[in-house]
C-alpha cells in the first residue's frame, strides 16, 4: 500500500483536514448564523473517544429545538414595570405546622 494512502485513511489526516477546513471557513463565512461545519466535525470526532461528550452534543440540539417562554414554569410572584417605575411584590404568607 502507498503510504500517502495510509496517511490519508488516518486519524492525523481527519484532525488536519478539519483544521484546513476551519480555517477555510473562517475567511470565507462571514457572520453567517448555524454551526460551522468544521466545528460540527470536531464535535463528532471528540465525541468518538470521550464518554460523555455525545450526551453532550444530544442535550444541545434537544435544547436548541425546545421553546423558551416566558410564561413557562410557575406563576409570576412579583411583576417589575421599568417604564412606570413600579415594582409589586407578592410574599407568599408563611405556613404553620
Amino acid at each position: 500500500m502507498n503510504p500517502g494512502f495510509l496517511f490519508a485513511m488516518s486519524l492525523p489526516a481527519l484532525v488536519a483536514a478539519l483544521f484546513v477546513l476551519a480555517v477555510v471557513e473562517r475567511f470565507v463565512r462571514n457572520k453567517k448564523k448555524g454551526t460551522p461545519i468544521a466545528s460540527a466535525g470536531i464535535g463528532e470526532l471528540g465525541a468518538t473517544f470521550e464518554a460523555g461528550k455525545r450526551d453532550e452534543l444530544e442535550y444541545r440540539k434537544e435544547e436548541r429545538q425546545l421553546r423558551d417562554d416566558e410564561n413557562d414554569g410557575a406563576p409570576p410572584r412579583s411583576l417589575v414595570d421599568l417604564d412606570g417605575g413600579t415594582a409589586v411584590l407578592n410574599v407568599p404568607a408563611q405556613r404553620t405546622r
